[in-house]
């Protein structure tokens, strides 16, 4: 991008931001006085409707008290009216038509006798009872306890006059099998017999009223059933009595919730039930959406849990209910955010719950603040077409205005173009007082500069392809023996130095290898180096041992370091290919690090011996051990490899532990491979940071 461009840009963002800027801020301003409006308004709806649904919710329990202590109270009397029958002497009460349920299956049962249950989609009579035998029992076995049963009639007409909308039926099973219902009906399942029905067996075993919620074998509901054993008064069991009581009967004609939508929900749950770890839990045993439900009648309904993900709210509704208190928590409930209202119905262990979603009750002020939010984004935009009346003046006046900053800036580019090319004698003409005449005398001052320092990469570069070329092209052939060396530099060019000694092809009786380290590192080390080398070549020609060559060259060698500080040292190893033996001498270097896998051990090549250049007439001293066993492997090595630093914080030392290491897990492999894994694994140490010394490593792997 041109630098006018750049000062357009600038000028632009020095007025849109404070415009922006100025904008965001009434435009947040206004926003959170909206929602702060909303926010007040949505807190003063919940509370009132807090209050409202705890009244209402109040109301419905006690409705629902009245309702349930009316079926109970019909109930009892219903279970001692059957058992006056039942314990009745033959012909001492009255008795009614004695009518099978299968008669009002019969096409030629008058239909004109037959009406619509409210609720339901099957007809029935009020004018009398219906007997349903199950499996196994006959007509003529029932027949007494049917003629006794008959009489209960006037009782069932009596109570559905006045409750037909709390109950569809009422009935009573005996433990025989016969089954009598109210109103007369049909319809019943071939295999039906009040023995195996949930409400029947509950009650057999229980003291008092049971209340079940169970799919009705007629009508395919799903209903609450209550129902009361028939004992004689030494406690015999005659049979149950019982009443089908649709869900929508136990609410009041009031409950805000009749509609059933699905905005609000009022249930009745029982806090009794235990969970399966025995911890407290709403299940809800009356609400329409059971009524929903089309399942098999013979299959036990599994009651709803009151569910939700916040537990702590949950557990405080059941200790309110347990201690007998109404009251609202608002909680999540089936995705939503919800106002749950309840209440407990007197001397049951059941509640009323009614759950309204908080987005019903605080959609007044949610519309409020969208119309705030709507009116500030409107404004935002008016905002907008200012912003972009400014922009266009701020264009219009800082295009020629750049022209005088840029002049001088594209000649600095087209001179700098030309310095790219080659062109070292450009300049450009200093104009101004200002930074980009300061930049331009920079430029000028920079030239020349620039000029000496590609000279001096130039011979950077020459350094280093003469120090590479100094070193061997490839490990001597020796039978045997699997040879690898390798030189990392710090820098272009550095003081380490390995060499392979090879010596005519009539004297094939050893090889010698060298590793050298020069103190220091790049140019001067290098060259120090090179003259080190030199004189190891030529000496090396008249054949001397190495404790004689060495002695030698120091003595060359201290002529040129007197008083500088400069030295080598210096790991000088013979084959010996004759004799079958290891001669070496350590000149101040680091010891050969000799492992055997055989034995798994390491050994160090020792021995005395001051650093090459340090003091003058020091005579070297050779040792020598047998010749390398098969798999044995020796590693010689410069001090850049074990004091390398990490790159991390903890500065640590790679270490010979860590060396040694790498040698012991890679012994099986070829020489070269070795020597490639030291170098990765330092690498990986380092963590990408730069070497602080050279690293040169030689590898001599027996293979014989």
């Amino acid at each position: 991008m041109r630098i006018r461009s750049k000062f357009l840009f600038f000028l632009l963002a020095m007025v849109i931001i404070p415009l922006c800027g100025l904008g965001l801020y009434a435009w947040r301003q206004t926003g959170e006085l909206g929602r702060g409006l909303a926010q007040g308004a949505a807190m003063a709806l919940e509370k009132n409707a807090s209050q409202e649904l705890v009244q209402t919710v109040d109301m419905i329990s006690e409705s629902c008290a009245d309702t349930l202590d009316l079926l109970e109270t019909a109930l009892s009397l219903t279970a001692r009216e059957a058992v006056q029958l039942l314990e009745a002497p033959p012909g001492a009460l009255p008795s009614g038509p004695v009518i099978l349920a299968s008669d009002y299956d019969n096409p030629a049962f008058p239909p004109e006798l037959l009406t619509d249950l409210p609720g339901a989609d099957i007809r029935a009579t009020y004018d009398g009872l219906a007997f349903h035998l199950a499996p196994g029992l006959t007509a003529e076995a029932a027949r007494p306890q049917m003629r006794a049963l008959s009489g209960i009639l006037p009782f069932y007409k009596t109570l559905f006059a006045r409750h037909k909308t709390l109950m569809l039926f009422g009935y009573v099973g005996l433990a025989s099998g016969l089954h009598c219902a109210y109103p007369g009906h049909g319809g019943y399942p071939a295999s039906y017999d009040p023995r195996r029905r949930p409400w029947y067996q509950n009650a057999a075993t229980s003291p008092g009223i049971t209340w079940d919620i169970m799919t009705d074998a007629i009508t395919r509901q799903v209903m609450a059933t209550m129902a009361l054993a028939l004992r004689t008064a030494d406690g015999r069991l005659l049979g149950v009595a019982g009443c089908d009581i649709p869900m929508g009967a136990i609410f009041p004609e009031s409950d805000l919730s009749k509609a059933w939508t699905d905005k609000m929900r009022a249930m009745i749950v029982s806090f009794a039930h235990k969970d399966a770890t025995g911890q407290a839990e709403l299940a809800v045993v009356a609400c329409r959406d059971y009524a929903q439900k089309s399942l098999d009648w013979s299959a036990p309904v599994e009651l709803e849990r009151l569910e939700t993900p916040d537990r702590q709210a949950l557990r405080e509704v059941i200790d309110e209910l347990a201690a007998g208190r109404a009251g609202v928590r608002r909680l999540p409930y089936r995705g939503q955010d919800t106002l749950l209202a309840f209440a407990p119905i007197a001397s049951k262990e059941l509640a009323v719950v009614l759950a309204a979603p908080r987005d019903m009750v605080v959609a007044e002020a949610r519309t409020a603040e969208i119309r705030v939010l709507a009116a500030v984004s409107r404004m935002l935009g008016h905002i907008g077409w200012f912003v972009a009346g400014a922009v266009v003046i701020v264009a219009a006046i800082s295009l020629p205005a750049s022209r005088t900053i840029t002049r001088p800036v594209l000649e600095l580019a087209a001179a700098a173009r030309k310095l790219a090319s080659g062109d070292f004698s450009t300049r450009v003409a200093p104009g101004g007082k200002d930074e980009i005449g300061d930049l331009a005398k920079s430029f000028n001052d920079m030239t020349p500069q620039l000029l000496e320092r590609v000279k001096l990469k130039n011979d950077m570069a020459l350094a280093m392809e003469v120090q590479q070329n100094l070193l061997p092209g490839r490990p001597p052939t020796v039978d045997g023996l699997d040879v690898s060396a390798l030189s990392l530099y710090c820098d272009e060019t550095g003081g380490d130095y390995f060499d392979f000694l090879e010596f005519a092809q009539d004297d094939a009786a050893h090889a010698d290898v060298v590793v050298g380290d020069v103190t220091g590192h790049g140019v001067s080390a290098a060259l120090f180096m090179a003259t080190g080398r030199a004189l190891l070549r030529g000496r090396a020609l008249d054949r001397p041992g190495p404790g004689a060559l060495l002695t030698e060259v120091n003595n060359l060698l201290c002529q040129d370091t007197h008083m500088t500080g400069r030295f080598i040292t210096l790991f000088f190893l013979r084959l010996d290919l004759a004799a079958r033996e290891i001669l070496w001498c350590r000149a101040g270097h680091d010891p050969g690090l000799l492992y055997d896998p055989a034995s798994d051990a390491f050994e160090q090549l020792m021995g005395s011996g001051i650093p090459l250049g340090a003091v003058a007439e020091w005579e070297y001293a050779e040792q020598r051990r047998p010749w390398f066993s098969p798999g044995q492997v020796l590693v010689l090595y410069t001090d850049g490899i074990h004091e390398a630093r990490d790159g991390g914080e903890g500065d640590g030392m790679y270490g010979k532990e860590r060396m040694e290491a790498i040698i012991r897990r890679e012994a099986a492999k070829p020489a070269s491979a070795i020597v490639n894994a030291l170098v990765a694994d330092l690498r990986e140490f380092k963590a990408g940071a730069h070497l602080e010394d050279d690293v040169t490593l030689v590898v001599i792997k027996a293979t014989a």
